[in-house]
Order: C-alpha cells, then structure tokens, then sequence
C-alpha cells in the first residue's frame, strides 16, 4: 500500500492505492481518494484550522537566487524609488513561477499568497497585479536586459563554479496564439519545429554550458529569420560573452554548434574572432568523405560509446586548417532506416489512392463528373507524393494509355540507387574542429554534449516546469522581458538540479522540482476564540528529500518565517 498523487488542472490530489501484477504488468487493483493536502492535514488536526503552503521547491530555488544575489543585480541596474516593490523581486516572482507552476501575470499573486514567499518576502500578495509588474517592467528595456544577463552569467560562474571550457550555442522557435494585426514585429509566421506553421512564433537563441544546460547569453529574434542569419547576427553578442568569460576563468572556450548555423560569412566570421569551434558539416557537401569505406573506420571510445566508429582526416574547413571526424552510429542506422521505410510507406499508400482512380476511369462506364487523368496530372501527383521526402527521388513510375485514353500506372523503387543513398548516408554525422590535436574521441564527445542544451530547450516546452509558454503579450518590449525571466528561469532551475546532482540526487529536473514541491508548509490556525500565534511546520520528509532537505539549508529557511 501506498500514497500516489495526482495533479488534475492544476491542483494535487492524493490517493492510497495497493497495485499488483496483473498479467505480467503492474496495475492499481485498489484506490481511496484521501483528498487535497490541506484536507488531510485539516482532519489530521482534528478540525483545527490550517493553511498549506509551497514550500519546498521555491524555498531552494530562492537559495540559489540568494546565492546569485539575482535581486541586488537587476536592482542595480534598473533601480526604483523606495516606494513599492522592487523590479528584482518582479522579475525574480514570475522566474520562480515559470520553474514551478507557469501561469499569466493575471493570478500570480493569488498564486503567491499560498506560497512559502509570502511570509519570507513580507510582501502583500496585492503589489503582484498585473498592472503593476508591467508597469515596473516599462523601465526593463533591451540594454538593461543585457546588462543583468551580463552580471548574472558571471555570478553563476564564480559563486557556483560552473565550467565554461566547452559551450554550446542553439536556437529553437515558440509559437504564439497571437493575432496577425498586433504591432509586434518579433513574433512572426516562420518555420515552426513545432510544425505550427500556421502560427506567428517568435525565435530564442542561447549559448549555454554543455554539462547542465546553464544558459548565460540568449537573444530574442523576428520569427521568420533563418538560423544562419540570426547566428550572423548575434556574433557580436555571444563574442562579448566569449571574451568575458574567457577573461573571468583564465580558460579556452570551444564554441559548439550545429550545421544550421555554419556558413562560410558565418565560419570567416567566427575565426575572424578567434574562437575554438566544433560543429558539423552537410553531407551531401563532401560526397568524398562518405564515400570512405567503413574498414577505414576504427572504434572512437570503446568504453564510452561500444558500438561508434571513427574515420578521422586533417584537412581545411571552409579555407581554415581543420580536423574532420566522420562517425557511424549503428544505432543512428537503424532509426535512419526506418524514418526512411515510413516515409515509403506513405508514399505507397498515396499510389494505392492514385491507382484507385485511375481504375475507376478504366471502368465501363467511366464514372460522371471529374477530369480525366492524363500522363502529365498523374505525373504531377506522383512527384508532389515525393516532394520533401527522402524516398521521393527513388521512385520510378511507367504510364500506358488504351485506346481510349484510360490510364495504367506502374510504379516500382531503384532499389540499387536506394542501397546506395542509405551505404553512403545513413548512420554517419560529419564532424569539424580547428583543434587539430584533439583526439576523435574527444571532438565527439564536445559535439555531443550540445545535446544538454537541446534538454534545455525540451524543458521549456514542457507545459509543466521552466516553461515559455503562456505568452500573453504583443509588443516586442514584453516579448523580450518575457523570454529574459523565462531564460532566468532555465538558469536558476539548472543550477538548483547542479547542486542537488551533488547532494546524489540522480533524478531529472522535473523529478527534482516534484520531490522538492511535495514539501509543504502547514500553518496551523489558532482554534476560533483563541488568542494565539499560528504554528509553522514542515510535512513529514522522504528519504529522497532529505538529502535535499539539508543540503539546500531548508530548515534556516523554515525558521525564518517562524521568528
């Protein structure tokens, strides 16, 4: 028997459920609904009145917010008269909002007012308005935004020594639900990884440590711009944080980023800069690298990756000296190969249509209404079933005509021509660096590590935690303020899920952010007709949070709103 808990829109609901095997799988075999936490802590009391507050999760956060002095940095730079409520706790409420509960600005501070920061800020839920954060954030413009990225990417590297010897650079695109005619000109009709085509997205770049996805440069760019060109664009930026960190640890730092930024403006431009670099090339750029049998190959780190082969060459890089690693993935191969048989298969079933209605044309009588298929529309359909798709240029087709004009179509794949585009393709990445003593092994495992950075970016796009969406706003200044506390809130969850790695939590940040939430406050209320001070204490803690428990210091923070 155990407690589980789930979350329905929102609200947390637990339940005591026994499970068991049931042909071979676990399944829940019996439930009692035991209700919300305030609930159970209400009867737990016997009927004492009883508040129940966040605790856990935003009290370690706000640890690692202390710790950055993130207040005091944005208070710095955009300082405000005395009156009222800072623009550093504005902005720092709606990042510990975005890591644990994302909402609009609209019920924050009803949100607020059952959160452990109320009691350790002081501050009246009533000064969290909507109104009054933008308003605040009106003094928030481009170059004070900078300016607090600036001091706090050198805070997260000197207070809580995080490597900066290998970075990673990547951009993605979030989409709004925005009206075309808004005045916003960031949020724009693009290329959407989402595939939301239909809908304006505004485009986030950031350069961020490979080992913990810690984000210290990001930039905001219109939703329509390629990655090429924002990459171009943003060189100057990301030099400015290349140079400063570099200055700040005394350290080479290696740039990592994919094929979609690399052009050769864009790799003139950056060595121009004297950066170090790892990135990909195009393959269908370098047919002769491909075409290196694989007995040229040799294993790239037996240890680390059992399975990787290697084909290392020096060679120039878009007119720079260079080392190029090709790699085959086996594991690569396979999901190649199959992509490549299900995108077959859907242009097999698009044929099976076509010759559907070419045979209901061969039909005595022809069926009423409609146009005749002819050589020149059936060609059309075939080769728009083939257009965007790796198959498509396989595909072979024959058409005859009877003497009445009816249609028979043949169609059949070059299956020599498909052997040869998956031996020479698939399974392989192609791999470049001007670190020209570096070992495969080694260049392999930098480009690697950009997959952290795509975590990040996965993590903002979950509807859960350290996420970007809702966006309520249509100007571009709210856009920016927007995407700079929802970067600030990557930065400080990735710094929590640093620290508690470190205390042997082995869990991934969602898991981190449940563990520490299920922490509570309970207020106990004075009964009615007593005169009596509330009691605070913390609910009863897991072996799992424990650990975390101590290592973050909760319990000052516990006491804190206890004096």
């Amino acid at each position: 028997m155990r407690l589980m808990k789930k979350k329905i829109k929102g609200h947390t609901y637990w339940y005591l459920v026994e499970s068991a095997r049931v042909n071979g799988q676990p399944r829940i075999t019996w439930q009692r609904y035991l209700g919300k936490p305030e609930d159970i802590a209400a009867r737990w009391q016997g009927g004492r009145p009883v508040v129940v507050a966040e605790f856990g999760a935003l009290a370690a956060l706000w640890s690692v917010a202390e710790r950055l002095d993130l207040v005091g940095i944005i208070d710095r730079v955009v300082p405000k008269r005395a009156q009222g409520v800072s623009i550093g706790y504005y902005l720092v409420l709606a990042a510990l909002n975005r890591v644990v509960a994302p909402r609009s600005k609209a019920p924050i501070g009803a949100w607020y007012d059952k959160t452990w920061l109320r009691r350790a800020w002081g501050i009246p839920a009533t000064a969290f308005t909507s109104p009054a954060f933008w308003r605040a954030m009106e003094a928030v413009d481009a170059d004070a935004l900078v300016a607090i990225e600036d001091t706090v990417a050198a805070a997260a590297v000197t207070r809580f020594g995080v490597p900066v010897t290998t970075l990673a650079y990547d951009a993605t695109n979030f989409f709004t639900d925005m009206a075309t005619p808004t005045p916003s000109t960031l949020a724009q009709r693009g290329h959407n990884k989402q595939k939301r085509n239909d809908l304006r997205q505004v485009n986030l770049a950031l350069l961020a440590t490979v080992a913990d996805h810690v984000p210290l440069v990001h930039t905001t760019y219109a939703g329509e711009v390629p990655d090429p060109t924002a990459f171009g664009q943003a060189l100057d930026r990301l030099d400015q944080r290349y140079r400063q960190l570099t200055a700040l640890t005394g350290d080479p730092i290696t740039m990592v980023f994919d094929k979609g930024n690399v052009s050769r403006a864009n790799m003139a431009a950056v060595w121009a800069r004297g950066w170090s670099v790892v990135s990909t090339l195009v393959p269908r750029h370098h047919h002769d690298l491909l075409a290196v049998p694989r007995t040229a190959y040799t294993p790239a780190d037996p240890a680390r990756w059992p399975d990787l082969l290697a084909y290392t060459t020096d060679r120039p890089v878009y007119g720079h000296p260079g080392r190029v690693v090709v790699t085959y993935n086996p594991a690569l191969w396979e999901g190649q190969m199959r992509g490549f048989r299900h995108q077959q298969l859907k242009i097999e079933a698009g044929i099976r249509t076509l010759q559907d209605h070419l045979a209901r044309w061969r039909a005595d009588p022809p069926p009423r209404g409609g146009r005749r298929p002819t050589p020149a529309s059936v060609d059309a359909v075939l080769r728009r079933l083939g257009r965007g798709r790796e198959p498509g240029p396989f595909l072979r087709w024959t058409g005859t005509a009877d003497d009445a004009g009816a249609l028979t179509l043949a169609t059949h794949w070059d299956n020599a021509a498909v052997t040869a585009h998956q031996e020479a393709y698939f399974g392989k990445t192609l791999l470049f660096t001007d670190h020209t003593d570096w070992t495969p092994a080694a260049i392999i495992g930098a480009y690697r590590g950009q997959g952290s950075l795509e975590n990040g970016f996965r993590q903002m796009k979950d509807p859960h935690f350290v996420t970007f969406a809702p966006m309520f706003h249509w100007t571009d200044q709210k856009i920016r303020v927007h995407a700079a506390y929802c970067v600030l809130a990557l930065l400080l969850a990735s710094l929590l899920h640093r620290e508690a790695r470190a205390a042997g939590f082995s869990g991934g940040l969602d898991a981190l952010v449940e563990t520490l939430a299920d922490l509570k406050l309970v207020v106990d209320l004075p009964a009615a007709g007593r005169r009596e001070r509330p009691t605070l204490r913390v609910t009863e803690r897991t072996p799992a949070q424990g650990p975390l428990f101590e290592h973050f210091g909760l319990a000052a923070y516990h006491e804190a709103v206890t004096r």
